[in-house]
């Protein structure tokens, strides 16, 4: 799993689209589609305490990540199927390719730890994964999976986001929200300007970047200051945490299927962004 680092992406995507997908996906739904892949089996997978009594599923890697579970929720299939019924339900242009661009970064993005994700669900059920930092999401809970993360290689993977999100720092201020970011999606934005002014609703779109600075500096104090679990930067790290694996190909083929995946969805979406516009209908017409 990757902590903040899914906060940078969305930042470090969007100010890095083409030029002719400017201001053509929505934001929002960036961050939607990448919010629903840990949404859907992730809060369960830690489990819950109730009375001294830990409540859980029994191998919380294979509930989240695998197959039989909610494995699904991190593949590309997921991406492709929750895009589709948000256009039948929307028949929004920027909504369906932000849903997908959302998942895609997600899913890719957590082939880093010991578990991966079956990103060619369901025709393999097979993890891709480099194997870079050990899976932390075991009946310890939520804590020893930050420690782990904030002490190993994720750390390093968050920080290497946040510095891609900054090498286009335009894209967090005001003139590229204006210019890039209502215009993809003048609906949504329209509606939250009901109730919010234009300095409020600039704050919300930065707020998950502020969120992921927070949650990389706290957690990695929590976990170093207060906690003083060791470092550990060498592949496959922490040492201290038993590593969690599924049958999956050597790390090189995952790398190769990942950067296949991006490039398969990249071509999807160009392709679709290509249609002529009557063939969708759009529901936004004009920046609040």
């Amino acid at each position: 799993m990757s902590w903040a680092a899914h906060q940078f992406e969305y930042y470090a995507v969007q100010g890095h689209l083409p030029k002719r997908w400017r201001g053509k996906i929505s934001f929002l739904a960036i961050v939607a589609g990448d919010q629903t892949c840990d949404f859907v089996g992730k809060l369960w997978s830690y489990g819950v305490d109730v009375g001294g009594r830990h409540i859980g599923p029994d191998d919380p890697e294979i509930w989240h990540r695998g197959w039989p579970g909610l494995g699904f929720s991190h593949s590309l299939f997921w991406g492709f199927l929750l895009a589709a019924l948000v256009y039948l339900v929307t028949r929004s242009r920027p909504w369906t390719l932000g849903i997908l661009i959302g998942v895609t970064i997600h899913v890719v993005t957590d082939i880093g730890d010991s578990i991966g994700t079956m990103l060619l669900f369901p025709f393999s059920t097979e993890h891709f994964t480099i194997g870079a930092w050990s899976y932390g999401v075991t009946p310890g809970g939520r804590n020893l999976d930050a420690a782990a993360y904030y002490s190993s290689l994720g750390f390093v993977t968050d920080v290497l986001w946040l510095g891609l999100a900054l090498t286009n720092w335009r894209c967090l201020t005001l003139g590229y929200w204006r210019t890039q970011i209502v215009p993809a999606d003048p609906g949504a934005w329209r509606w939250l300007g009901r109730w919010l002014p234009e300095r409020a609703l600039v704050t919300l779109y930065r707020s998950w970047f502020i969120y992921g600075v927070c949650r990389l500096v706290a957690w990695t104090f929590w976990a170093h200051v207060i906690e003083h679990h060791d470092w550990d930067l060498s592949w496959g790290g922490p040492a201290w945490l038993p590593k969690l694996e599924l049958d999956h190909p050597a790390p090189w083929v995952a790398g190769l299927v990942a950067i296949a995946s991006l490039a398969f969805v990249a071509v999807i979406i160009d392709l679709l962004l290509r249609l002529p516009e009557r063939r969708w209908r759009r529901l936004e017409e004009a920046p609040p």
